[in-house]
């Protein structure tokens, strides 16, 4: 295979990552994140296609040499965009899941504090509470949509 079509099916590859990088950014940002699932299937192929490609290439130097001026540029273009698109991308991720982990937090927090507060019994023998709530009453979450 030529330099040429080697350099423009990784162009292509990592050109389609970035798509799919973000499109997934956009969905952890409207929260439910419905349908991201679907995108990790095709993120996970394009991956590994943009690790064979590149690793390809780089054991073969010479043919970075051969390429035309013009694929070289955009090349180096389609990687810069790339890097960026990856920074978002796990920035994204990172925020998601610190979001996910301080709601699960709080939940676990408000279960803990329910349960001490209502263990045991008063000096009188009635169920110790110290909250408004009635025992079995549902608790209630807010839950700010935006990362």
């Amino acid at each position: 295979m030529s330099p040429q079509s080697q350099v423009n099916d990784l162009i292509q590859v990592t050109s389609r990552l970035i798509v799919v990088l973000e499109r997934e950014v956009e969905l952890l940002r409207t929260m439910p994140s419905t349908g991201i699932e679907a995108l990790q299937e095709e993120k996970s192929a394009l991956t590994a296609a943009y690790e064979s490609q590149a690793r390809s290439l780089s054991g073969q130097p010479e043919f970075l040499e051969a390429l035309q001026p013009v694929l070289r540029a955009e090349l180096e273009r389609v990687t810069g965009r790339f890097q960026s698109a990856v920074s978002v991308n796990e920035a994204a991720l990172r925020a998601a899941r610190e979001t996910t982990q301080r709601v699960l937090q709080a939940i676990a927090d408000e279960l803990d504090k329910n349960r001490r507060n209502n263990a045991g019994y008063s000096a009188q023998g009635y169920a110790a509470s110290s909250s408004r709530r009635t025992p079995g009453q549902p608790l209630s979450i807010a839950l700010d949509k935006r990362l």
